[in-house]
């Protein structure tokens, strides 16, 4: 089949981004007109569910399909920049997988985004007034952004086959995308920025500096820990895209394209994961700079229990990365050499998930409190973050060890140094992991102050330089290394593609119920300590509650990614390859 040409590509994707952007504002028009007026106090009311509730779902769904298009394009034009580099035609075919992927979900996220641009005026217009006389400016680029960035994506992805001989003009243009996609990111990391940790204003809400509103606490910190959240939760579903493929494949040749495809996915996902924590852990020392009420509220006040919460899941998330892993061993020849060493990553992954889990206190009755006091004599020092934050390096350092040992599973070191790089990398592990414990120990026995601005730092800062020099050491020790065999790409059972599902999946729930804390951190407050919530809805949500909405929403997030996997494999089977020849 011919390639539909560019032109005709970009005129599609621009018409559609019009389309829907015309119908939000007249919906926004019409809607204005229908509903009741206003209360005094500058809300409307959404039937049945309420205001909060439905902007809840929309927003977060977006930010779900935004993730999804900004995180897949940066590796995608890795890729395709690999595969220019490499002339490895495998590689360009992952690219153009992934370009499909997250140019068919333009639209979805559009559609979403558009419900979004329609409700929040209609629903809070004081609040929206609000927010465009202090970053309206910010507003208008957006779409402006926005407009450029679909051009550029429909561009990049119809011109795909047209410029296979001129990749690196090809490879520029996804660099532009990307461009695109981190100022989009920037701009509403400034709104979320600015409802939380607002600056540039008077005591009343008026606006004494433009720039000054934009870089608040939360700006760059925030903008750096969603762009890496964003490639993780990308790839990951761009893993469980291709785990789906590997499950309904009727070929080898398929099954091995795609086990290929879900271990690079999955690989990306998992190395960006290795970030999340220090760079989260420098978005939270800034909440603390900002307000240290709210720093307590988001840590140890109303938010506790859903630290909790969280480590229930991000340590489901390095269960279900390392059981892939070690099933993986299986397809590397000679990977059975190192089955012995999975027992003990398990048991460490294990004990350090059991710390995470620990609450530094919990629900007693009275008698049960007279006999052991408010906290447990023994586990309640598990239950601060001196604790947690040791325990989160030493599990995150063992995945490592995981991908380490598989990586090298089917090599073998011929280097006249080999026993000594050996010794070399059992010390770096067990010389990291008792600096870590040590840290983690001298942690109980200062100020809070210290422990956040320096000691936890400085157990972040030696994970990554552990990983760094084993990355280096291996690196050179395995350098014209004997190859004991290719891997048996395809050769692997099915429980292992519903693994890296497990992760997308979990991590999906993890992304809505930290949006939630991050949204309840502001308490009552549409921006915080500036403009007061006085709706009905005026109120923390429990995390019961939270987990329901959390829930619905990640089943409504999974099906409309059922479609788009749906509708791309039919639009292969017609042979359009979603629009361009394959």
């Amino acid at each position: 089949m011919a390639d539909v040409s560019v032109k005709k590509g970009l005129t599609k994707g621009v018409i559609k981004l019009t389309v829907l952007l015309g119908i939000s504002f007249l919906f926004l028009f019409v809607l204005g007109k229908l509903l009741p007026t206003p209360t005094e106090d500058g809300y409307r009311v959404f039937p049945l569910i309420g205001s909060r509730v439905w902007v809840w779902i929309i927003a977060q769904l977006h930010l779900n399909f935004a993730a999804f298009v900004l995180g897949v394009p940066i590796f995608a034009v890795s890729m395709e920049f690999l595969s220019w580099r490499r002339s490895d035609e495998r590689l360009d075919r992952i690219a153009y997988d992934f370009t499909k992927l997250f140019t068919l979900a333009y639209t979805i996220t559009a559609a979403v985004g558009t419900l979004l641009l329609i409700s929040l005026p209609v629903l809070y217009p004081k609040f929206m007034d609000h927010m465009m006389k202090i970053l309206g400016p910010t507003w208008w680029l957006y779409i402006v952004v926005m407009y450029v960035e679909v051009m550029v994506c429909y561009y990049y992805y119809y011109s795909w086959h047209k410029m296979k001989d001129n990749k690196g003009t090809h490879v520029a243009i996804g660099g532009l995308l990307n461009i695109m996609g981190v100022i989009m990111l920037l701009i509403t990391s400034a709104w979320v920025g600015y409802m939380t940790t607002p600056a540039g204003v008077s005591e009343t809400g008026e606006l004494l500096s433009r720039w000054k509103a934009i870089k608040t606490h939360m700006w760059i910190p925030l903008s750096i820990h969603r762009l890496c959240a964003n490639v993780v939760f990308g790839a990951g579903i761009a893993a469980s895209y291709a785990a789906y493929r590997f499950i309904v494949a009727e070929t080898d040749e398929d099954r091995a394209y795609y086990d290929w495809m879900g271990y690079t996915s999955a690989m990306i996902s998992i190395g960006f994961s290795l970030i999340l924590p220090g760079v989260g852990y420098l978005l939270g020392v800034e909440i603390y700079s900002f307000n240290e009420q709210m720093g307590i509220q988001l840590m140890g006040g109303f938010f506790a229990w859903l630290w909790v919460m969280q480590a229930i899941l991000i340590g489901a998330i390095l269960m279900f990365v390392n059981y892939y892993l070690w099933i993986s061993l299986n397809k590397m020849p000679g990977g059975e050499r190192y089955f012995k060493y999975v027992k003990y990553l398990f048991v460490t992954m294990l004990l350090g998930y059991a710390v995470w889990l620990t609450p530094h206190s919990v629900a007693l009755s009275l008698d049960e409190a007279r006999k052991m006091g408010t906290y447990h004599p023994v586990l309640g020092n598990l239950g601060v973050m001196a604790a947690k934050n040791t325990a989160v390096v030493i599990t995150y350092l063992a995945t490592f060890l995981s991908f380490a040992i598989f990586k090298m599973s089917n090599k073998e070191a011929v280097v006249s140094w080999a026993k000594l790089g050996n010794a070399l990398r059992g010390l770096i592990v067990i010389g990291s992991t008792v600096i870590v414990l040590i840290l983690g120990v001298y942690s109980y026995m200062v100020s809070s102050a210290v422990r956040v601005k320096i000691l936890s730092p400085i157990q972040f800062g030696v994970f990554f330089l552990a990983i760094v020099a084993l990355f280096i050491l291996d690196a050179k020790m395995f350098k014209g290394a004997k190859i004991l065999g290719e891997p048996r790409w395809g050769k692997m059972p099915e429980r292992s593609q519903y693994a890296l599902i497990g992760i997308t999946v979990t991590f999906t729930w993890l992304m809505g119920m930290m949006g939630y804390m991050r949204s309840g951190g502001r308490q009552y407050w549409h921006v915080y300590g500036i403009m007061q919530d006085t709706s009905p809805d005026a109120f923390l949500p429990t995390h019961g509650f939270a987990s329901v909405v959390t829930s619905i929403l990640t089943v409504i997030f999974f099906a409309l990614m059922g479609l788009l996997f749906y509708g791309i494999m039919k639009l292969e089977k017609k042979g359009g390859q979603g629009g361009a020849k394959a």
